[in-house]
């Protein structure tokens, strides 16, 4: 009976030891490509798939049930993902070469989406705080997206289609929501949203358009629409 209790112990023991068990996957075909994973916590997954030449992945996880997926195809296309906290979400995916996305995130069940298909492309995302949401497409070369969250239950969005656009959404506060949309070349959206409940959408269509909101306070909203 003693040894019947001590297996059951020891099969218990080991059931509880895989379930908080962190889990990494890399895959890797072709040259020189590299990746790096740090888990410290429990729960957390990291999937890392490139395919191509020199790509590199760096994954930083801290925490609890943290979630990373990273996907990289082409040359010379690089990630780093930070995640410190429980439940964050953070999605990369690259095609072409020489993007670099870097994705930052503490606290909890903050979610990140960066998208990039082309050359010399630039994303950025950096939430703290609880319930955030941000996602970056890049669709050409040397677009540069950079999102900044500082707070809860706040909401970002980026589009941009061409090349040399630049798009900046920096929040702090809750439930802000900023969108920018550009298509074409050479333009240049800012968007600074300190507050609740704060609205923006620009949308940039042709070439070497300028566009700046601030918000400050509660319920603010702005659109703003330019083309050539």
């Amino acid at each position: 009976m003693k040894k019947i209790i001590l297996s059951i112990s020891a099969m218990l023991v080991s059931v509880v030891g895989f379930a908080q068990a962190n889990v990494s996957n890399v895959d890797q075909t072709g040259w020189f490509n590299g990746a790096l994973v740090t888990q410290v916590g429990t729960l957390n997954d990291s999937d890392v798939l490139q395919i191509g030449i020199a790509n590199l992945s760096i994954v930083d996880q801290y925490g609890d049930s943290n979630e990373t997926d990273t996907n990289q195809g082409g040359i010379l296309n690089a990630s780093y993902v930070f995640q410190d906290g429980t439940s964050n979400d953070a999605y990369v995916g690259q095609l072409g070469a020489a993007n670099l996305a870097v994705t930052q995130q503490s606290g909890f069940s903050n979610n990140s989406v960066i998208g990039q298909l082309g050359l010399f492309n630039y994303a950025s995302t950096d939430q703290a705080g609880n319930d955030n949401s941000a996602t970056t497409l890049q669709f050409g070369f040397l677009n540069e997206s950079a999102v900044m969250q500082d707070g809860d239950s706040n909401d970002a969005g980026t589009l941009q289609l061409g090349w040399s656009n630049s798009s900046s959404i920096d929040q702090t506060g809750t439930f802000n929501g900023a969108y920018t949309g550009q298509f074409g070349f050479d333009n240049i959206s800012s968007v600074m949203q300190d507050g609740d409940g704060n609205m923006a959408l620009t949308l940039q269509l042709g070439d070497s358009h300028m566009s700046t909101i601030s918000q400050v306070g509660l319920g603010n909203g702005a659109i703003v629409f330019q083309s050539n």
